[in-house]
């Protein structure tokens, strides 16, 4: 019998799931948490073989306490499964959720039989992601392979550059706050122009900003 550890910051939704999960003989509820830093006590204390675990759970000084909670689970504990539960298809939620190594992100609005079969299929050993997730994931993969593309052979000299000239820095402050001379600044300027393939440094703003470059 799969032993399951439901993590929610709401009772009425840990009610649900438990009632739920124990109307099948295959899945026992051996705890509860409702906080980020409970959930690594509990799974740590109990051990369980699947951790169904909220994204937006409060914690201190972040919003996200959920996929915090996992990565410290995951850390410590790798064999434990954790499938992630969230309202919102968010797109840094999910790829956070990838790095932080859970087996799963569901949304909440599945049916109970749905939320069955995936963790059955979690102890198996596979990784799950709602459909909704999944053109989210890959929206966000192409855009990572996008952005390597066009910035990937700056030198970090070269991003620190853009970074100030995407702020609307004029080369002789840009030389000032780097600490380096005003013509060098301007060399470095031809060089990211040429290699991000712009004409000019309002085009390489743009770009920054499409992309999100330094968020």
């Amino acid at each position: 019998m799969a032993r399951i550890l439901i993590v929610d910051d709401h009772e009425v939704v840990r009610r649900g799931l438990k009632s739920l999960l124990e109307i099948h003989g295959d899945f026992s509820v051996v705890g509860e948490a409702s906080t980020q830093e409970e959930a690594v006590a509990k799974a740590l204390e109990l051990r369980p073989d699947v951790v169904i675990m909220d994204v937006k759970l409060s914690a201190e000084g972040s919003q996200e306490g959920g996929i915090a909670a996992c990565a410290k689970i995951k850390e410590q504990l790798p064999d434990i499964k954790v499938v992630m539960l969230s309202s919102f298809a968010d797109e840094s939620s999910i790829y956070e959720s990838i790095i932080a190594n859970a087996s799963g992100y569901l949304l909440k609005g599945l049916e109970g039989e749905e939320l069955i079969h995936s963790i059955k299929m979690v102890l198996e050993g596979k990784s799950l992601l709602d459909p909704v997730v999944t053109e989210k994931v890959f929206r966000k993969m192409r855009s990572i392979s996008e952005k390597e593309r066009i910035f990937g052979e700056l030198t970090n000299q070269e991003k620190e550059v853009l970074r100030l000239i995407a702020e609307g820095k004029a080369n002789k402050e840009i030389a000032e706050i780097l600490g380096i001379g005003e013509k060098t600044v301007r060399n470095y300027v031809s060089q990211i122009l040429n290699k991000l393939g712009v004409s000019n440094r309002v085009e390489a703003a743009s770009l920054v900003m499409k992309y999100k470059f330094f968020e």
